[in-house]
């Protein structure tokens, strides 16, 4: 499952990152194999995923969203 099909306030963990297509920024901020991700907002109409990673709140777009594999947390 990538980034983009979670539900809202549905725990999860990054599984992988495709680096060629993240930007460096992305790793830098944390998004690494192991990190806590939870969604905050429903998706906007622009395309932006409000989400909580490891208690910090970020703003990202679905096609960079689309390029990181996460995993349910039981």
């Amino acid at each position: 499952m990538t980034l983009d099909n979670i539900k809202l306030n549905q725990p999860v963990k990054v599984r992988k990152v495709h680096i060629e297509y993240v930007p460096t920024k992305f790793v830098q901020l944390g998004f690494i194999p192991g990190a806590l991700i939870s969604l905050e907002r429903p998706p906007l109409k622009n395309g932006l995923l409000y989400i909580v990673l490891d208690g910090f709140y970020l703003a990202i777009t679905q096609e960079i969203a689309k390029k990181i594999e996460v995993e349910k947390i039981a």
